[in-house]
């Protein structure tokens, strides 16, 4: 069995979200007495804001940022990660997760999975994104739809 040593747990900063994510996480952890990194993605808001005429970008990422920034706090406090372990990124999650795995050298990266079908399927998967782009091991945990 290979062991752990740099964790990477993408983490939406949603208690419903992460929590099936995170006690994955630091089982896997306590196991291997590995290193957690939490990563955070905020997708870009200012296309959105452009197709509908409002310059809605910078005012709702920098909430969002702040917002997260108060989320990852508590989450890190929690789980006992040192703020230095604790990122919070703007852009493509997929690509964030990524860069990071890299950046800590990570040897599995932990994201939730809300097992979508369909169209929804289609229109593309974070999980899927970072399995198919990781250079480590991936575990993507089903995350449960209410």
């Amino acid at each position: 069995m290979k062991i752990y040593r740099k964790i990477l747990l993408a983490v939406e900063l949603d208690p419903s979200c992460d929590q099936d994510v995170t006690s994955r996480a630091m089982a896997l952890a306590k196991e291997f007495d590995a290193e957690i990194t939490l990563v955070h993605a905020i997708e870009h808001m200012s296309s959105y804001g452009a197709a509908y005429g409002v310059a809605a970008g910078a005012d709702i990422e920098e909430m969002l940022l702040e917002n997260a920034a108060d989320s990852m706090k508590k989450l890190g406090d929690q789980l006992s990660v040192d703020k230095a372990n604790q990122v919070i990124k703007v852009g493509p999650a997929r690509t964030i997760i990524l860069e990071e795995a890299d950046h800590v050298d990570a040897d599995l990266i932990i994201v939730g999975s809300h097992g979508r079908h369909g169209i929804r399927l289609l229109l593309g998967s974070t999980a899927n994104a970072v399995l198919h782009g990781a250079a480590c091991d991936v575990l993507a945990v089903r995350l449960k739809e209410d």
